[in-house]
This record gives structure tokens, C-alpha cells and sequence, in this order.
């Protein structure tokens, strides 16, 4: 009995269930065959350099078959690079996803030895993962999300709020006149502040409350008659003391328009949640799959090198130790270090801390200790470790440093040691070409910048240049960059992250003999 005319007709529901149903129907008799293809073919022991191609070429490598019978484990390799190409190397919300998809469903069940074919189980869990998944389509979300930010921003400039209890809290700092005084407002600010003559004389350090104002416009800047837009910027603010009916008034007024900007500001936080969620399920498929498909990509076998096992740091990191000085309440350091036996990655590591605190000592005397309240220093200094094989040891230290401005400045740093050397590998000891490396990176980091920050990325950050790219790490098998704020993006949107399987399809040809023997790893095997 043969199936197998109409198998590329079926639904992929029907298509997986087949997938799955192969190896006990090969035992009743029935044999499935794969649908004819017109694509060229694919020697089964063709390098994994054909992979390298830019991802227009990647596909046509993943729907490849094979012109003549394979041993299991080399079909393994060949559904496992081309789920390699879908999963890491392919826009979900684009068609040619769903094409791969489709044929990858499809073609995973094919005879390619005599005999039969049987996939391994965890290869038929991986595709019925992708077989289930749902592509989010972020760029409608995104979109929806912005529209909503604008249709805010909108009402807000044809109904601005009137905020009639601006000056609560504000404290009289000098009376100006029969009707005029000098306020300090509770952010800081000096204003003006004026009240009929008929009221009550404010005293001097009165914290005022319960007194509706309404504030007076300000001078638009008159270029032509030689303005300067900064001063008027700059002046004081006046604020004008209002009956309590017109404060009801006025609130009243407005509440409409305050309930509708409620409304969007709700909205808005819906859809980013939903983008999160969106990204967090992405992240989780090539996570679920990588795990499965890298260590046979890289030819690794299970134990310490194994995708997620959990290596254990404490072989490498034997201890940390907790380095802190107070100067006073406001001007202090805490840095937490690694310590791995090791004379050289010791010192390497001791050196970083030493340099923060010397940066600590040489601000404070420029400023001085316990000098004024805003005189702020206070540097945070913490690590995280990670390991990918015994001689591997990567860790990244996450500072955060205060000078009393608008914000903590947010920064990272990260060493790679090859223990078994002790020294440090850079981005040009990961990789046999950096420049296409590096063009590689910058390609994800853009795309993955698209999904996570609606496109809204500073060009430079992602361009291929080393320094770029300086921060990263090797976790398991993925290299992990990080790009702290500003680089990328504006410090509100915070420090990004770009993880990159090492059995990225275009990644996996390009790295040096030397990381793929730290690895232990035998790519293709």
C-alpha cells in the first residue's frame, strides 16, 4: 500500500501526524515517500560550508534532498541544519517561513536510506514544536502600539492639561510685592507666584496646599525681532492664584479628555506586553530547538559541553570575593570578583576591579568627600559567569555608576578565557573571517533590534565594526553580546541583548579551528 501521491496535498496537521507515525507504519507495510521536488540536489556529504551562503542561498541549501540513500544519522544532520536555517536564520513573519516550514514537515518522513527511515525522537518533538508554532506578527503589533502613542500625543497637544494644584507643596521663599512672591516649586524649580490683592499675605517658608493657580503662558520667541528661543525657554514660570469654582470648572472640563488619555496609555501597555509575550515565545522555540539541533551540528556529544546542561561554573569560578569602601553616605563602591585560581585570569580580572576604583578616587578628588548633597559617587560593580566546555570561561561584569546626574550610567565588560592558555579571546580568535563575521553580526543584531525596538535603533550601534560587538560571551553554545544604553538606543529603552546560536547555518562555517576545539566540538559529524 502506498501513500505517498497525495502526501504533499494533505494538511501540515496531517503531514506531521504522518511524520511521527513513520517509523510504525514502515513496520506495517506502508512506506511514504516524499513529493517531487525540482530543486538541486544535495550530496549528503556535502560540507557544511554550503550552509554559509547569504540567507536566500541558505533556503535553497535546506530544501535540498538527497539523490541517493543515507544513513540515519546524516538524514539527522540534514533535517537538523535545515531546521537550523528556519528557526535561526529566517523572519517568522515572512512567507518563506511558512514555506520552509511546510517543506520541512513534508520532507522530514522521506525513505532517504533502504530500509525505511526513523528520525530521532527529539528531532520529531523539534518539528512538531515548529510544526505547532504560531508566527506573532510583531510588525502589526508594533504598528498598532505606535498608533496608539500618536493618537496620545495627538490630544494632548489640542487639549493640554491644566494642572490647578501645580503649586502644592511649593514653599515661599520672599515676598516680591503687595501681590507677588518668589516660590520653590517641590522639583527644585523657582516660580513666580501671584495672588489677588484682596488675599491673605503669605509669610516667608509657608509650604503652600488647598490653593488652585492656573500657569500664565509664556512669551513665544519673536525671531524676527531678535529672541533668543533659549532665554524664553529658561525664564521663570508664573503661576496665578484662581477661585476654587473655576478649579471645578476647569477639571471638569477636561476630565473627558483625561479619561481618554487614560485609555490610551492603557492601550499602549496592552500591545507592549503582548510584543514581550510575543518575543519571549520566539525566544523559547529557537532555545527548544537549538537545543537539539546544536550539539549535532557542532559534534558534541552529551556532558559538559552539551546545549543547556547547565555547565558547572563552580570547576572554573572557586570563589568570590565581596571588595567595598564607604566615603560617605552618598559616595561609595561595591564590586563583587571572581576567583579562579588561576595566576593570569586572576589578574586579568583584579585589574578591571582596580581600575573602577582608582576612577572612584581620582572623581572624588575632584569633588571631594561628603561634599554637598548632590555630590553623589557610588559605583556597583557585579559578575555573572558562564562556561561552555572545560576551557571555556566567560565573565561579564555589570556596572552601574551615579555622579549625582539625571541617571546611573549603565555600562559591561567581558572577558573570554581560554583557561587552558589563560589569556583572553577576542572577537578575531572566535572567528577564521572577522570582516564577514562581523557583517553577519551587525545583519542579526539589526534584525533582532526591528523586533525589539520597532526598528527605532541608532544606526552606529549596529554597524560591523569590532568595538560594536566587544561585549560578549560564550553561554552553552550561543554567543551572547551585550550593548549597553545609549549604543543602541536611548537610555529609556535600557541595554539590549543579541544571542546567536554557534550552529547559526552562516555563523557555524566561519568560526577558528582554535573555539571549535575549546569546544570539543567536530562540526558535521
Amino acid at each position: 500500500m502506498r501513500i505517498s501521491a497525495c502526501i504533499h496535498t494533505r494538511p501540515a496537521a496531517l503531514i506531521l501526524a504522518l511524520t511521527l507515525l513513520g517509523p510504525a507504519l514502515s513496520g506495517c507495510g506502508l512506506e511514504l515517500r516524499p513529493a517531487p521536488e525540482t530543486t538541486a540536489a544535495a550530496s549528503p556529504t556535502a560540507p557544511m560550508a554550503a550552509t554559509a551562503a547569504p540567507m536566500a542561498n541558505a533556503t535553497a541549501v535546506a530544501a535540498a534532498q538527497p539523490t541517493q540513500p543515507l544513513t540515519p544519522a546524516q538524514h539527522a544532520q540534514i533535517v537538523a541544519r535545515r531546521l537550523s536555517v528556519l528557526v535561526n536564520d529566517t523572519d517568522p513573519a515572512s512567507p518563506e517561513w511558512a514555506r520552509l516550514r511546510a517543506d520541512l514537515v513534508q520532507n522530514s518522513s522521506a525513505p532517504a536510506y533502504s530500509g525505511g527511515l526513523s528520525l530521532p525522537g527529539d528531532l520529531r518533538l523539534a518539528i512538531s514544536r515548529v510544526a505547532a508554532f504560531n508566527p506573532p506578527q510583531l510588525r502589526e503589533r508594533w504598528q498598532r502600539h505606535q498608533q496608539a502613542l500618536d493618537n496620545a500625543a495627538t490630544l494632548y497637544a489640542e487639549h493640554p492639561p491644566v494642572d490647578t494644584d501645580a503649586l502644592k507643596g511649593a514653599k515661599v521663599l520672599r515676598r516680591l510685592g503687595p501681590a507677588l512672591y518668589l516660590v520653590r516649586l517641590p522639583g527644585g524649580d523657582t516660580a513666580f507666584f501671584s495672588t489677588p490683592l484682596s488675599a491673605r499675605r503669605l509669610k516667608v517658608g509657608k509650604s503652600l496646599s488647598g490653593i488652585p493657580v492656573v500657569e500664565r503662558p509664556r512669551s513665544q520667541a519673536d525671531k524676527a525681532s531678535g529672541d533668543l528661543v533659549d532665554e524664553l525657554a529658561d525664564s521663570a514660570r508664573t503661576f496665578v492664584a484662581i477661585p476654587k469654582q473655576e478649579a471645578r470648572r476647569i477639571k471638569d472640563e477636561h476630565a473627558p479628555v483625561l479619561a481618554r488619555l487614560k485609555e490610551l496609555e492603557a492601550e499602549r501597555d496592552r500591545f507592549k506586553r503582548s510584543i514581550d509575550d510575543d518575543l519571549a515565545s520566539l525566544d523559547a522555540l529557537a532555545r527548544d530547538v537549538n537545543a537539539v539541533i546544536c550539539p549535532r551540528l557542532l559534534g558534541l556529544g552529551g556532558g559538559f559541553g552539551s546545549y543547556g546542561a547547565g555547565a558547572p561554573h563552580a570547576r572554573l569560578v572557586r570563589k568570590v570575593k565581596r571588595l567595598s569602601h564607604t566615603y560617605s553616605p552618598r559616595q561609595y563602591y561595591r564590586y563583587t570578583l571572581p576567583v579562579t585560581g588561576q595566576m593570569q585570569l586572576d589578574a586579568t580580572l583584579s585589574a578591571y576591579i582596580a581600575e573602577r576604583k582608582r576612577e572612584v578616587q581620582d572623581l572624588l578628588r575632584a569633588v571631594g568627600v561628603g561634599q554637598g548633597h548632590f555630590r553623589a559617587n557610588v559605583d556597583l560593580v557585579a559578575f555573572k559567569s558562564f562556561t561552555a566546555s572545560p576551557g571555556l570561561l566567560s565573565v561579564r561584569f555589570e556596572a552601574s555608576r551615579d555622579t549625582g546626574g539625571a541617571h546611573p550610567n549603565q555600562s559591561f565588560a567581558s572577558f573570554v578565557f581560554d583557561v587552558e592558555n589563560q589569556r583572553v579571546l577576542g572577537l578575531a580568535d572566535l572567528f577564521k573571517d572577522l570582516p564577514a563575521a562581523l557583517s553577519l553580526l551587525s545583519e542579526l543584531a539589526a534584525r533582532r533590534m526591528e523586533l525589539v525596538l520597532d526598528g527605532h535603533v541608532l544606526p552606529e550601534g549596529v554597524e560591523p565594526k569590532a568595538e560594536n560587538f566587544a561585549v560578549f560571551v560564550i553561554d552553552g553554545q550561543d554567543l551572547v553580546f551585550s550593548f549597553a544604553p545609549y549604543q543602541m538606543a536611548s537610555y529609556a529603552d535600557g541595554p539590549q541583548t543579541l544571542r546567536v546560536p554557534l550552529c547559526h547555518p552562516r555563523l557555524l562555517p566561519l568560526l577558528s579551528p582554535r573555539l571549535v576545539q575549546l569546544l570539543g566540538a567536530r562540526p558535521g559529524q
